[in-house]
């Protein structure tokens, strides 16, 4: 379990050795949030509806854009005319600024990779670039891995661990906790009204995912206000409200909460924009969900108007007031190398939350998070993931069981929902 340059040292040589881990560490965990960017806007490329009036690709054509093998063994790209007429107006939306906060951050990474899309050569590199990483980002790499009950579980729990950390979120996953949490409540894990303060590792921004993404409306956090929302419904938060700190390590996620607070403070709402697009086939406990976001801690607004490449799709909106939005707040953490210090009764966690997190860690990486997240809860507290985490004997949390989520209904997909998984703190 230890890495490669500790194992075999003895206790003394790790204590001396440990400072300089767990700075490189450090260091080698934040560029992945880079290479998160890099997917992030490789998924704007493949489903954003703003900077082109070409279709949204489908998972047919995804599934075409593949390396493929020649006879002397050299690999050639073999994109989909949709794809190639969405690079064709991505460079171009690249080479001119219009303020589009997504393209303004795509042009960022391009730039940070080289690029230049404003001359002849700049934009044959970043054609380039864009094929190539359309044909990683889109391939199923990790399919095998994920639906071989027989893979092992090492590889099950940890299979992202060579990629980049993106901060691309959907609120599917936020009806699983609101579901992980109601199932609490109904064992007594999770008593009414006791939930005070709530810690929320990688919250996420809405960027553009790969399933639900749009970009049309500006980028946004939902998971902070999710869990509120949810925990007011269950009758778990306490009259006073409830008080959220979200855990990142993309400078990106901390200033756009930073941002929030700082024109809620004007006395400004927070507007979440919420697509849902009929054809993806929710199921009916879903849509549910999502027909009643915010009910609790917002009000409906109008929503914005949708491109007509966006396809067919409903849209509600929800205003946030100044109150919700100023009860988070953000700070930076990484949550494998860096803890809290020993936290009083008053402020220790009633609860934290980390979905779509832990898989892209080793298991090391994973059992130091876990001892982090650990040191933040109280007795008793509750820890929600949809990470299954690979079996630690000096785990310090223990195992309060599973809730098993179903998203969609669509026959053959290849993931359909999540199981979510309780931890307790002794």
């Amino acid at each position: 379990m230890w890495p490669a340059e500790l194992r075999s040292k003895t206790a003394p040589q790790i204590e001396a050795l440990w400072p300089g881990w767990i700075a490189r560490e450090d260091a080698a965990i934040r560029a992945r949030v880079n290479a998160g960017d890099e997917d992030s806007i490789v998924n704007l490329l493949l489903y954003g509806t703003t900077f082109t009036s070409a279709p949204r690709i489908s998972e047919r054509e995804l599934a075409g854009i593949v390396v493929r093998q020649r006879e002397t063994g050299a690999t050639t790209f073999v994109p989909s005319p949709v794809l190639e007429r969405r690079i064709d107006d991505f460079i171009a939306a690249l080479a001119m600024p219009a303020g589009n906060e997504r393209i303004d951050l795509a042009r960022q990474v391009i730039e940070r990779n080289g690029m230049t899309p404003t001359t002849v050569e700049g934009k044959r590199r970043v054609r380039a670039y864009l094929e190539e990483r359309a044909s990683v980002v889109g391939s199923a790499v990790h399919a095998p891995t994920l639906l071989d009950p027989d893979a092992p579980l090492v590889d099950q729990v940890t299979i992202f661990r060579d990629r980049g950390l993106s901060s691309d979120t959907s609120i599917l996953i936020d009806f699983g906790i609101e579901q992980a949490l109601d199932a609490a409540r109904s064992q007594g894990l999770l008593k009414p009204g006791a939930v005070r303060r709530v810690g929320i590792v990688g919250p996420g921004l809405d960027f553009t995912d790969k399933q639900e993404g749009h970009d049309f409306y500006p980028q946004q956090t939902i998971q902070p206000f999710a869990v509120i929302d949810s925990l007011t419904r269950l009758g778990l938060a306490p009259s006073g409200g409830v008080s959220v700190t979200a855990f990142d390590l993309s400078a990106r996620v901390i200033r756009h909460i930073e941002s929030a607070r700082a024109r809620a403070r004007q006395g400004q709402p927070y507007t979440l924009v919420l697509p849902r697009e009929p054809d993806r086939m929710w199921t009916a406990e879903l849509t549910g969900y999502w027909r009643r976001f915010g009910d609790r801690i917002g009000k409906a607004a109008q929503p914005p108007a949708t491109p007509p490449a966006a396809g067919p799709i409903e849209v509600r909106a929800v205003a946030l007031p100044p109150a919700v939005v100023l009860s988070v707040t953000p700070r930076d953490l990484n949550v494998v190398v860096q803890g809290l210090e020993p936290l009083p009764a008053a402020q220790q966690f009633d609860l934290v939350v980390a979905t779509n997190i832990l898989l892209y860690y080793g298991v090391f990486e994973q059992s130091l998070a876990t001892a982090n997240v650990a040191r933040m809860l109280r007795p008793g507290g509750i820890f929600l993931t949809n990470d299954r985490l690979f079996e630690l004997p000096a785990s310090p949390l223990r195992s309060a069981g599973a809730t098993d989520v179903v998203y969609l209904e669509q026959p053959g997909a290849a993931v359909k929902g999540d199981r979510i998984y309780a931890y307790q703190h002794p």
